[in-house]
């Protein structure tokens, strides 16, 4: 145990710093969107104490674990009629994860969840934290995808410098309060509507078939940022939200994503979305990137659904 006033391995505390960081593991669950380079700076700064919880996707009554079935096949399942729901991960699935970062030498496990207004998934890790003989602090991102991975970014970046959880804890809490933007349109509410995950956008539904949403994540919760007339408007107006987001936030990382498999395999709307935010990200210095929606994020959202995150650089 460091003596008062100094940190692990003998030296000065930093402002901010608490004991107990020579030992963090890191759980997220897997629509938390980790490019492959990401996912390998983490595990390699936590020496190999990071894991992947994963929800499931069912497709006419048959489960896959998340990312085992082809994103492209789920949206021609879909726009095949398919019935498909998604499953949060069990309190045993949490638990096997943490016994295997204890394990691995993990003396305090942080987990970042989705939001809890989405998802059952922060609940089952608190049960399965409330179990176990090693302290557990389960953070509800109330967002998820890209700007819930830059979160797992920002804790990394602090278990690099010496910070122990309740200082990790702090600084992800206010990177995903000030430092992330989400906006998404999707082709249909439809499933928004049929998973029970339309929130305060069920206003719009019953409204003229011509109203197109852009819809954000506000609390936790899936709401309406505007109305317009057409799809094109709805992307143009998701642009300059973003490009507002990503000005105010100064330095920048921005990710359009896709429910398709590839933004090859997308529209040509959705391409028109990600070359105009590339144009402005080049311009502007920012990170740009395109990728895909973990498949049980698409079976809310549905086929041809847009979405951009903007996450200050961690």
């Amino acid at each position: 145990m460091s003596a008062a006033g100094a940190a692990p391995h003998g030296r000065r505390r930093r402002p901010g710093e608490d004991d107990g960081a020579s030992g963090i593991g890191l759980i997220v669950d897997s629509t938390v969107l980790l490019t492959p380079d990401e996912r390998a700076r983490i595990s390699h700064v936590l020496e190999g104490r990071f894991a992947v919880v994963p929800l499931s996707v069912i497709v006419d009554d048959v489960e896959h674990v998340d990312g085992e079935l082809a994103a492209s096949a789920l949206c021609e399942a879909m726009v095949g009629g398919a019935r498909v729901s998604t499953s949060m991960p069990t309190v045993h699935a949490f638990m096997e994860a943490f016994h295997r970062l204890r394990e691995l030498g993990s003396d305090h496990i942080i987990v970042l969840t989705l939001s809890a207004a989405l998802s059952g998934t922060h609940g089952s890790a608190e049960a399965a934290g409330a179990q176990l003989d090693v302290p557990v602090t389960v953070i509800d991102t109330r967002t998820t995808s890209a700007a819930a991975g830059g979160a797992a970014l920002v804790i990394v970046d602090g278990v690099s410098e010496g910070r122990g959880p309740a200082a990790l804890r702090s600084a992800a809490e206010d990177y995903l309060r000030d430092e992330t933007f989400v906006v998404f349109c999707p082709a249909t509410l439809e499933h928004l509507e049929r998973g029970g995950r339309i929130g305060r956008a069920a206003s719009l539904l019953g409204r003229a078939l011509s109203i197109v949403p852009v819809l954000g994540l506000r609390d936790g919760l899936v709401d309406a940022t505007a109305r317009v007339r057409t799809v094109r408007k709805a992307h143009a107006r998701m642009i300059t939200d973003a490009l507002a987001a990503a000005r105010a936030m100064g330095s920048a990382d921005v990710t359009v994503l896709v429910s398709e498999g590839s933004l090859d395999d997308a529209d040509d709307a959705a391409r028109e979305v990600h070359a105009r935010m590339e144009e402005a990200a080049r311009a502007e210095g920012w990170g740009i990137s395109a990728d895909v929606l973990s498949p049980v994020l698409t079976a809310h959202v549905g086929p041809g659904a847009v979405g951009i995150v903007v996450r200050g650089r961690s």
